[in-house]
């Protein structure tokens, strides 16, 4: 296991379990938590040991996305650079371009930033009760990360629908729309990841890392040059003074100055 909580790490029968430990504080991701992810999916790939890795949050909370509080405290010391960004990024391709097959559990809440990380995974499986969303516009961002990743799994209308809305929806909707592979119910996660699992411990594990690199060689899948231009998109609006403002202002409970109530002709 590791030692630091926030994530917790164990290898058990060629299986290696991810797991983000704050569901309290909805698994926000920050400069602390993500190099945990990097480091436990690069110890996975390098122990000969794990055929597999399985990410995954508790109780009812995936990820619910960027840490705001840590943002708003690196806003406070002037510009945001792009390397306040790279732990996300290096996360994210680190999931996306294992050499080994990387399941993603979802079970509960999975928002904004939370997204990248799930959809970053191979194999997305989900229970009947999670919820999944982009809100990034209501305060002045795009999920510029995200985007990469929701278009290797959704079309390009599906996936500027989920952005442009802000809607929240379930994980029937996902389904319909690709962004998850299986939909289970809860009292059934459990059997279903095990099989999952049987299946890829039969099969060879040459052929699966060939998978995902013949794959990326067929649709000359530029991912690492989508993801370096999301964050410098990312960055730039960071860097805007009122989208920092906006996003204090949410954790305090006001609303952005920009939103305005809409009050039809009866």
């Amino acid at each position: 296991m590791s030692e630091n909580n926030s994530v917790l790490y164990e290898l058990n029968s060629y299986v290696g379990w991810i797991t983000l430990n704050v569901p309290e504080r909805g698994n926000v991701v920050n400069n602390d938590n993500l190099p945990l992810i990097k480091q436990f999916i690069d110890e996975s790939n390098s122990n000969p040991d794990c055929r597999v890795i399985v990410l995954q949050g508790r109780d009812g909370v995936f990820s619910r996305g960027m840490d705001f509080m840590n943002l708003i405290r690196n806003a406070k010391g002037g510009e945001i650079k792009n390397e306040f960004t790279d732990p996300y990024k290096e996360a994210v391709l680190a999931i996306r371009n294992s050499a080994k097959p990387v399941i993603g559990i979802i079970d509960g809440d999975v928002l904004a930033g939370g997204m990248g990380l799930a959809l970053s995974c191979d194999i997305i499986i989900s229970t009947d009760r999670s919820v999944f969303g982009l809100s990034e516009v209501l305060f002045g961002i795009i999920p510029a990360f995200v985007y990469p990743f929701l278009l290797e799994r959704v079309s390009y209308k599906h996936a500027r629908y989920m952005v442009l809305s802000s809607k929240r929806f379930n994980a029937e909707d996902a389904l319909r729309m690709g962004l998850i592979d299986e939909l289970v119910p809860q009292e059934n996660l459990n059997k279903t990841v095990k099989d999952t699992i049987k299946r890829i411990l039969y099969s060879s594990p040459d052929a699966l890392a060939l998978v995902k690199r013949y794959s990326d060689n067929l649709t000359d899948n530029k991912i690492a040059d989508a993801v370096n231009f999301a964050q410098r998109q990312l960055t730039e609006l960071l860097n805007v003074e009122a989208n920092v403002s906006t996003i204090k202002a949410f954790t305090e409970g006001e609303k952005a100055p920009w939103a305005v109530s809409y009050k039809p002709k009866k």
